[in-house]
């Protein structure tokens, strides 16, 4: 009797790595067939299905500075372990801590000012206020009434010894001038001189100003001037006396916040001058050198957790039902020979819409380091 023949078909399912972003995939790939010889007996044999996919860190992150600067230390290179928390590198920091400096001693003066405002004008701050208001009235009313005659021959005097002092320097600078030219003085003597004679010409020009301006008596609009100026001073003596009004006062607050703020976000700037990792693995990339400037736009360096793996694997409609989350698999990494049980962790709940398959990932035990993202392995059930 002729022996019947069964054909056992593996099918595998091969997938170009699989970013943590989500990135590149492909199509399904079918293995070859293996024939195998059976019996003629009834008995049934299981399918074995292998799906082949990339392994990748169970945690990547792209590290970037948070400003942009000129750095000033680099502590980790590719291949170094990092722990978490661990400075990756440093910017430059002198004008940082310039600005924090300043920061706070503009926080400073907005406190003194608000708590001086709380305080209330001094009682020698409203005197100084009273007696500027007092001699803004004087004023007033001796200019409105005019000069006594006493003060008009005392500007007529001080005309008198303007006009006198004007005349001396000038017949000063005359003979300086004569005795310049015959070479007996020196060119400074001659300068001095002249100086002399513009000020006294200066001082007589107003001496003459003010006794004509005297005996034509005050204008309209230096009047009216000198009235505003009264108004003037009289509401600041009413704001010394008073004190602060409420909204005053809640402006000296908000200078006093807004003083904050600023030293706040200093601090935030000095302290993110350096980059903290916020996760323990291994530097994959390394983009940055001391005395380079980086860019906050800019990725600095890669860092990835390999101390547990994902092989990531697309997974067809027709097979996805064989997959459940925490179910175990068997998964061979050739590159290490290694053949170990891992679990499935991640299912995607959407079909990949370039290659209609789905996303797995079968989690790894990856504690002694064997393991590194970018390996094939290979699943099996």
């Amino acid at each position: 009797m002729m022996k019947t023949h069964r054909m056992k078909i593996i099918v595998g399912v091969g997938i170009a790595a699989l970013l943590l972003s989500g990135c590149g995939s492909a199509q399904p790939v079918e293995l070859p067939m293996a024939s195998a010889q059976g019996s003629s007996s009834a008995t049934s044999e299981k399918t074995t299905h292998v799906f082949a996919g990339k392994m990748v860190g169970i945690e990547e992150v792209t590290i970037y500075a948070k400003a942009a600067g000129r750095v000033a230390s680099v502590h980790y290179d590719i291949g170094d372990r990092v722990e978490g928390n661990a400075v990756l590198f440093d910017l430059e920091k002198t004008e940082l801590e310039s600005s924090l400096q300043m920061a706070k001693a503009d926080l400073a003066q907005a406190k003194a000012k608000w708590e001086e405002a709380k305080k209330g004008t001094r009682p020698e701050e409203i005197k100084y206020a009273e007696a500027g208001w007092q001699q803004a009235i004087n004023k007033y009313k001796d200019v409105k009434n005019g000069k006594r005659p006493e003060e008009l021959v005392q500007l007529q005097a001080a005309l008198q010894s303007a006009k006198t002092a004007y005349e001396l320097s000038t017949a000063k600078k005359e003979r300086t001038q004569t005795l310049f030219s015959q070479g007996a003085v020196s060119e400074q003597a001659l300068e001095d001189a002249q100086a002399v004679v513009a000020q006294a010409e200066a001082q007589y020009k107003r001496s003459a100003e003010e006794l004509t301006l005297a005996k034509a008596g005050v204008t309209d609009p230096a009047l009216q001037a000198l009235e505003a100026n009264v108004e003037q001073m009289k509401s600041l003596y009413d704001k010394a006396k008073n004190g602060f009004t409420p909204e005053q006062l809640a402006q000296f607050e908000a200078n006093v916040q807004k003083a904050e703020a600023a030293v706040s976000n200093a601090e935030y700037q000095l302290k993110n001058a350096a980059v903290i990792c916020p996760l323990k693995g291994y530097v994959s990339a390394n983009n940055i050198h001391a005395g380079e400037m980086v860019n906050a736009s800019l990725p600095a360096m890669t860092v990835v957790n390999t101390d547990q793996m994902y092989v990531v694997i697309g997974v067809l409609e027709a097979d996805i039902a064989r997959f459940t989350v925490d179910k175990q698999v068997d998964v061979s990494v050739e590159a290490t020979h290694d053949k170990l049980q891992g679990k499935v962790a991640r299912i995607s709940p959407k079909a990949d819409a370039g290659t209609n398959t789905f996303t797995v990932k079968i989690l790894l035990d990856n504690a002694k380091g064997h393991f590194r993202s970018g390996m094939t392995g290979e699943v099996q059930l």
